[in-house]
Protein backbone atom coordinates (compact mmCIF):
# COMPACT_ATOMS: atom_id res chain seq x y z
CA UNK A 1 0.00 0.00 0.00
CA UNK A 2 1.31 3.41 -1.09
CA UNK A 3 1.34 6.00 1.61
CA UNK A 4 -1.72 8.05 0.66
CA UNK A 5 -3.50 4.83 1.43
CA UNK A 6 -1.67 4.09 4.49
CA UNK A 7 -2.47 7.65 5.82
CA UNK A 8 -6.54 7.14 4.71
CA UNK A 9 -6.83 3.86 6.57
CA UNK A 10 -5.54 5.71 9.63
CA UNK A 11 -7.72 8.99 9.20
CA UNK A 12 -10.55 6.26 9.20
CA UNK A 13 -9.20 4.23 11.66
CA UNK A 14 -9.15 7.81 14.21
CA UNK A 15 -12.86 8.93 12.51
CA UNK A 16 -14.16 5.23 13.48
CA UNK A 17 -12.47 5.46 17.10
CA UNK A 18 -14.10 8.67 17.87
CA UNK A 19 -10.28 10.29 17.81
CA UNK A 20 -11.90 12.54 15.43
CA UNK A 21 -15.51 13.27 16.55
CA UNK A 22 -18.63 13.83 14.21
CA UNK A 23 -18.92 17.43 13.06
CA UNK A 24 -15.63 18.46 14.67
CA UNK A 25 -12.64 19.89 12.60
CA UNK A 26 -9.53 17.11 12.00
CA UNK A 27 -5.58 18.49 12.31
CA UNK A 28 -4.98 20.85 9.58
CA UNK A 29 -2.84 19.61 7.14
CA UNK A 30 0.22 21.51 7.93
CA UNK A 31 -0.43 19.58 11.52
CA UNK A 32 -0.56 15.87 9.61
CA UNK A 33 2.17 16.77 8.05
CA UNK A 34 4.14 17.66 11.53
CA UNK A 35 3.04 15.03 13.45
CA UNK A 36 3.09 11.87 10.85
CA UNK A 37 6.13 13.03 8.60
CA UNK A 38 4.79 13.14 5.67
CA UNK A 39 4.85 14.98 2.13
CA UNK A 40 1.87 17.86 2.16
CA UNK A 41 0.89 16.34 -1.49
CA UNK A 42 0.59 12.98 0.55
CA UNK A 43 -1.88 14.69 3.32
CA UNK A 44 -3.63 16.32 0.90
CA UNK A 45 -4.27 13.47 -1.34
CA UNK A 46 -5.97 11.45 1.09
CA UNK A 47 -8.20 14.35 2.86
CA UNK A 48 -9.39 14.86 -0.62
CA UNK A 49 -10.58 11.19 -1.08
CA UNK A 50 -12.28 10.96 2.37
CA UNK A 51 -14.31 14.51 1.24
CA UNK A 52 -15.11 12.13 -1.93
CA UNK A 53 -16.17 9.40 0.31
CA UNK A 54 -17.86 11.46 2.62
CA UNK A 55 -16.28 10.83 5.50
CA UNK A 56 -15.05 14.24 5.78
CA UNK A 57 -15.91 17.89 4.53
CA UNK A 58 -14.73 21.13 3.70
CA UNK A 59 -16.24 24.32 5.27
CA UNK A 60 -14.20 27.36 3.60
CA UNK A 61 -12.49 29.88 6.10
CA UNK A 62 -13.00 27.27 8.84
CA UNK A 63 -11.11 23.88 8.46
CA UNK A 64 -11.71 20.20 7.11
CA UNK A 65 -14.64 18.48 9.65
CA UNK A 66 -15.88 15.05 10.15
CA UNK A 67 -19.28 14.87 8.53
CA UNK A 68 -21.93 14.65 10.71
CA UNK A 69 -24.08 12.26 8.53
CA UNK A 70 -21.47 9.77 9.51
CA UNK A 71 -22.80 6.87 11.85
CA UNK A 72 -19.69 5.40 13.59
CA UNK A 73 -19.39 2.32 15.15
CA UNK A 74 -18.67 3.46 18.04
CA UNK A 75 -22.10 5.46 18.66
CA UNK A 76 -24.42 3.13 20.60
CA UNK A 77 -28.19 2.66 19.22
CA UNK A 78 -31.11 2.12 21.50
CA UNK A 79 -31.77 -1.31 22.61
CA UNK A 80 -28.33 -2.64 21.43
CA UNK A 81 -25.98 -4.22 24.00
CA UNK A 82 -22.84 -1.81 24.70
CA UNK A 83 -19.02 -2.97 25.02
CA UNK A 84 -16.87 -0.35 26.96
CA UNK A 85 -13.21 -0.81 25.23
CA UNK A 86 -10.52 1.55 26.88
CA UNK A 87 -7.13 1.97 25.57
CA UNK A 88 -4.21 3.69 26.39
CA UNK A 89 -4.14 6.51 23.40
CA UNK A 90 -6.57 6.78 20.21
CA UNK A 91 -2.78 8.62 18.86
CA UNK A 92 -0.93 5.25 18.18
CA UNK A 93 -2.27 3.16 15.47
CA UNK A 94 -1.72 -0.20 17.23
CA UNK A 95 -4.43 0.79 18.83
CA UNK A 96 -6.75 1.73 15.81
CA UNK A 97 -6.34 -1.37 14.24
CA UNK A 98 -6.82 -3.27 17.48
CA UNK A 99 -10.03 -1.85 18.00
CA UNK A 100 -10.60 -2.02 14.35
CA UNK A 101 -10.88 -5.98 15.32
CA UNK A 102 -12.94 -5.55 17.95
CA UNK A 103 -15.54 -3.81 15.83
CA UNK A 104 -15.75 -6.13 13.00
CA UNK A 105 -16.15 -8.92 15.36
CA UNK A 106 -18.80 -6.78 17.23
CA UNK A 107 -20.80 -6.53 14.15
CA UNK A 108 -21.00 -10.32 13.87
CA UNK A 109 -22.94 -10.35 17.68
CA UNK A 110 -25.26 -6.83 17.22
CA UNK A 111 -22.65 -5.43 20.06
CA UNK A 112 -21.88 -1.43 20.18
CA UNK A 113 -18.57 0.10 21.45
CA UNK A 114 -17.97 2.72 23.30
CA UNK A 115 -14.25 3.47 23.08
CA UNK A 116 -12.55 5.69 26.00
CA UNK A 117 -8.88 6.37 26.01
CA UNK A 118 -6.97 6.13 29.20
CA UNK A 119 -3.96 8.76 28.63
CA UNK A 120 -1.80 5.81 30.38
CA UNK A 121 -3.10 6.86 33.95
CA UNK A 122 -5.07 4.14 36.40
CA UNK A 123 -6.97 7.17 37.49
CA UNK A 124 -8.65 7.70 34.46
CA UNK A 125 -8.96 3.90 33.45
CA UNK A 126 -10.92 3.43 37.20
CA UNK A 127 -13.43 6.97 36.00
CA UNK A 128 -13.99 4.90 32.70
CA UNK A 129 -14.58 1.06 34.87
CA UNK A 130 -16.43 2.88 37.76
CA UNK A 131 -19.35 4.96 34.92
CA UNK A 132 -19.13 1.63 32.54
CA UNK A 133 -20.24 -0.45 35.81
CA UNK A 134 -23.26 1.76 36.97
CA UNK A 135 -24.13 2.02 33.26
CA UNK A 136 -27.31 -0.45 32.39
CA UNK A 137 -26.12 -0.54 29.06
CA UNK A 138 -22.93 -1.75 28.93
CA UNK A 139 -22.66 -5.26 29.59
CA UNK A 140 -18.73 -6.07 29.39
CA UNK A 141 -15.64 -4.52 28.83
CA UNK A 142 -12.31 -4.88 26.74
CA UNK A 143 -9.22 -3.08 28.73
CA UNK A 144 -5.50 -2.49 28.17
CA UNK A 145 -4.15 -1.86 31.27
CA UNK A 146 -2.27 0.35 32.80
CA UNK A 147 -1.00 -1.98 35.77
CA UNK A 148 0.13 -5.77 35.84
CA UNK A 149 0.96 -5.46 39.68
CA UNK A 150 -3.19 -5.06 40.74
CA UNK A 151 -6.71 -4.62 39.53
CA UNK A 152 -7.81 -0.92 39.53
CA UNK A 153 -10.37 0.00 41.72
CA UNK A 154 -12.33 0.46 38.88
CA UNK A 155 -11.77 -3.19 37.61
CA UNK A 156 -13.08 -4.42 40.47
CA UNK A 157 -15.84 -2.90 40.85
CA UNK A 158 -17.00 -3.62 37.27
CA UNK A 159 -16.69 -7.35 38.01
CA UNK A 160 -17.97 -6.86 41.17
CA UNK A 161 -21.57 -5.82 39.75
CA UNK A 162 -21.24 -9.20 37.37
CA UNK A 163 -20.56 -7.65 34.22
CA UNK A 164 -17.83 -9.86 32.26
CA UNK A 165 -14.32 -8.23 31.24
CA UNK A 166 -11.36 -9.44 29.11
CA UNK A 167 -7.84 -7.78 29.52
CA UNK A 168 -5.84 -7.07 26.69
CA UNK A 169 -1.38 -7.53 26.81
CA UNK A 170 -1.27 -6.99 30.15
CA UNK A 171 -3.10 -9.39 33.16
CA UNK A 172 -3.05 -8.02 36.31
CA UNK A 173 -2.09 -10.40 38.79
CA UNK A 174 -5.37 -10.48 41.49
CA UNK A 175 -8.21 -10.46 39.04
CA UNK A 176 -9.93 -13.23 37.72
CA UNK A 177 -11.01 -12.69 33.67
CA UNK A 178 -9.99 -13.62 30.72
CA UNK A 179 -7.11 -12.52 28.70
CA UNK A 180 -5.38 -12.28 25.79
CA UNK A 181 -2.06 -10.86 24.35
CA UNK A 182 0.80 -11.72 21.80
CA UNK A 183 4.33 -13.35 22.84
CA UNK A 184 6.07 -10.74 24.08
CA UNK A 185 9.12 -12.72 24.69
CA UNK A 186 9.32 -14.36 21.63
CA UNK A 187 8.58 -10.98 19.91
CA UNK A 188 11.86 -9.80 21.10
CA UNK A 189 14.10 -13.01 20.14
CA UNK A 190 12.62 -12.97 16.76
CA UNK A 191 13.96 -9.27 16.89
CA UNK A 192 16.85 -9.94 18.17
CA UNK A 193 17.59 -13.04 16.66
CA UNK A 194 17.45 -11.32 13.29
CA UNK A 195 20.03 -8.56 13.98
CA UNK A 196 22.27 -10.95 15.32
CA UNK A 197 22.12 -13.01 12.02
CA UNK A 198 22.71 -9.89 10.09
CA UNK A 199 25.97 -9.76 12.48
CA UNK A 200 25.00 -7.59 14.62
CA UNK A 201 26.49 -7.36 18.36
CA UNK A 202 26.17 -3.93 19.87
CA UNK A 203 22.59 -3.91 19.90
CA UNK A 204 20.56 -1.21 21.85
CA UNK A 205 17.33 -1.81 23.32
CA UNK A 206 14.75 1.13 24.05
CA UNK A 207 11.86 0.38 26.28
CA UNK A 208 8.34 3.07 26.49
CA UNK A 209 7.18 1.55 29.70
CA UNK A 210 8.57 0.58 32.92
CA UNK A 211 10.18 -3.19 33.05
CA UNK A 212 6.79 -5.23 33.90
CA UNK A 213 6.99 -8.95 35.13
CA UNK A 214 6.09 -11.28 31.96
CA UNK A 215 5.03 -8.00 30.05
CA UNK A 216 8.63 -6.31 28.69
CA UNK A 217 10.69 -7.70 25.98
CA UNK A 218 13.40 -7.20 27.79
CA UNK A 219 13.68 -10.74 28.87
CA UNK A 220 13.79 -12.16 25.00
CA UNK A 221 16.39 -9.48 24.05
CA UNK A 222 18.89 -11.09 27.07
CA UNK A 223 17.88 -14.65 25.78
CA UNK A 224 19.22 -13.87 22.59
CA UNK A 225 22.64 -12.50 23.73
CA UNK A 226 23.16 -15.25 25.93
CA UNK A 227 22.41 -17.48 23.62
CA UNK A 228 25.01 -16.11 21.58
CA UNK A 229 27.30 -15.49 24.21
CA UNK A 230 26.88 -11.83 23.69
CA UNK A 231 27.81 -9.81 26.68
CA UNK A 232 24.64 -8.32 27.56
CA UNK A 233 25.45 -4.34 28.11
CA UNK A 234 23.77 -2.48 30.93
CA UNK A 235 24.71 1.03 28.90
CA UNK A 236 22.99 -0.03 25.70
CA UNK A 237 19.48 -1.05 28.06
CA UNK A 238 17.56 2.11 28.11
CA UNK A 239 14.25 2.39 29.93
CA UNK A 240 11.69 5.69 30.25
CA UNK A 241 8.15 5.82 31.37
CA UNK A 242 6.20 6.12 27.99
CA UNK A 243 6.45 4.64 24.53
CA UNK A 244 6.36 7.79 22.54
CA UNK A 245 8.05 9.65 20.08
CA UNK A 246 10.06 11.52 21.77
CA UNK A 247 11.42 8.71 24.00
CA UNK A 248 12.40 6.95 21.10
CA UNK A 249 14.55 10.54 20.39
CA UNK A 250 15.93 11.38 23.50
CA UNK A 251 17.55 7.57 23.73
CA UNK A 252 19.16 7.94 20.51
CA UNK A 253 20.28 11.57 21.80
CA UNK A 254 21.65 9.79 25.70
CA UNK A 255 23.33 7.30 23.90
CA UNK A 256 25.54 9.52 21.00
CA UNK A 257 26.31 12.06 24.06
CA UNK A 258 27.31 9.19 26.30
CA UNK A 259 29.47 7.74 23.23
CA UNK A 260 27.96 4.31 23.40
CA UNK A 261 28.89 2.43 20.83
CA UNK A 262 25.68 0.76 19.22
CA UNK A 263 25.38 -0.72 15.46
CA UNK A 264 21.37 -1.44 15.85
CA UNK A 265 18.55 -0.35 17.97
CA UNK A 266 15.80 -2.33 18.66
CA UNK A 267 12.53 -0.48 19.86
CA UNK A 268 9.52 -1.30 22.48
CA UNK A 269 7.16 -0.92 19.48
CA UNK A 270 6.39 1.32 16.29
CA UNK A 271 5.77 5.34 17.75
CA UNK A 272 9.27 4.62 19.68
CA UNK A 273 10.85 3.26 16.52
CA UNK A 274 9.62 6.46 14.79
CA UNK A 275 11.61 8.96 17.48
CA UNK A 276 14.46 6.45 16.85
CA UNK A 277 14.74 7.18 13.15
CA UNK A 278 14.36 11.19 13.92
CA UNK A 279 17.27 11.14 16.12
CA UNK A 280 19.03 9.01 14.45
CA UNK A 281 18.51 11.75 11.15
CA UNK A 282 19.49 14.13 13.74
CA UNK A 283 22.56 12.79 14.93
CA UNK A 284 23.69 12.38 10.91
CA UNK A 285 23.63 8.75 11.31
CA UNK A 286 21.68 6.79 8.66
CA UNK A 287 19.25 4.07 8.82
CA UNK A 288 20.12 0.98 7.69
CA UNK A 289 23.79 1.83 6.40
CA UNK A 290 25.18 2.84 10.22
CA UNK A 291 22.42 1.71 12.30
CA UNK A 292 19.62 -0.71 11.95
CA UNK A 293 16.25 -0.19 13.62
CA UNK A 294 13.64 -3.18 14.32
CA UNK A 295 10.57 -3.03 16.54
CA UNK A 296 7.38 -4.88 17.81
CA UNK A 297 3.86 -3.74 16.31
CA UNK A 298 3.99 -3.55 12.73
CA UNK A 299 1.22 -1.15 13.04
CA UNK A 300 0.64 1.14 10.12
CA UNK A 301 3.10 3.40 10.78
CA UNK A 302 5.63 1.05 10.36
CA UNK A 303 4.58 0.45 6.77
CA UNK A 304 4.99 4.16 6.07
CA UNK A 305 8.09 5.22 7.87
CA UNK A 306 10.98 6.22 5.76
CA UNK A 307 13.03 3.76 5.55
CA UNK A 308 10.18 1.13 5.81
CA UNK A 309 10.62 -0.15 9.59
CA UNK A 310 11.32 -4.30 10.11
CA UNK A 311 8.99 -4.77 12.85
CA UNK A 312 7.34 -7.58 14.88
CA UNK A 313 3.78 -8.57 13.74
CA UNK A 314 2.46 -8.35 17.16
CA UNK A 315 -1.18 -8.53 15.07
CA UNK A 316 -3.49 -6.31 16.24
CA UNK A 317 -6.55 -6.94 14.64
CA UNK A 318 -6.65 -10.45 15.32
CA UNK A 319 -5.77 -9.68 19.15
CA UNK A 320 -9.05 -7.43 19.06
CA UNK A 321 -11.16 -9.86 17.28
CA UNK A 322 -10.36 -12.93 19.89
CA UNK A 323 -10.55 -10.55 22.54
CA UNK A 324 -14.44 -9.79 21.60
CA UNK A 325 -14.88 -13.34 20.98
CA UNK A 326 -14.05 -14.23 24.77
CA UNK A 327 -16.00 -11.53 25.66
CA UNK A 328 -18.88 -12.50 23.90
CA UNK A 329 -18.90 -15.83 25.08
CA UNK A 330 -19.01 -15.04 28.92
CA UNK A 331 -22.25 -12.48 28.05
CA UNK A 332 -24.11 -15.54 25.61
CA UNK A 333 -22.85 -17.79 28.26
CA UNK A 334 -21.54 -20.31 25.72
CA UNK A 335 -18.78 -20.71 27.97
CA UNK A 336 -18.64 -20.18 32.14
CA UNK A 337 -15.52 -22.30 32.90
CA UNK A 338 -12.01 -20.87 34.21
CA UNK A 339 -10.65 -17.68 33.07
CA UNK A 340 -8.56 -18.34 29.65
CA UNK A 341 -5.42 -16.46 29.42
CA UNK A 342 -4.77 -17.09 25.30
CA UNK A 343 -1.53 -16.16 23.71
CA UNK A 344 -0.98 -15.74 20.23
CA UNK A 345 2.64 -15.92 18.19
CA UNK A 346 4.21 -12.66 16.66
CA UNK A 347 5.98 -13.08 13.10
CA UNK A 348 9.08 -10.88 11.70
CA UNK A 349 8.30 -8.58 9.00
CA UNK A 350 11.30 -7.91 7.48
CA UNK A 351 11.66 -4.29 5.69
CA UNK A 352 14.29 -1.92 5.03
CA UNK A 353 15.18 -0.20 8.29
CA UNK A 354 17.73 -3.24 8.71
CA UNK A 355 20.73 -4.56 7.08
CA UNK A 356 23.86 -6.89 7.56
CA UNK A 357 26.64 -5.03 9.29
Amino acid sequence: MDKTGTLIDLLVERIDAGVYPRGEAVPSERQLVEELGLSRTTVRRAIDDLVQRGRLERQPGRGTFVSGAVQTAFMAQPAQKVVAVVVPTFSNPYYGEMVNGIEKEARRFDLRLMASQSDYSVTTEDRVLEQSASDPSICGALIVPDSTERGTRGMQKFLHVGKPAVYIGRWPKDVTCDGVRIDYRMAAQQAVEHLVELGHQRIAYIEGLPILPGFSPVDGYNDVLRAHRIPVRPELVRIYDQPSEATGRKAVMDLVAEGVAFSAIFARNDITAMGVLQGLREAGLRTPQDVSVISIANSLWARSMEPPLTSVNSHPFSVGQMALQLLNNRLEKTYDGPPIKAVLDPDLIVRASTAPI
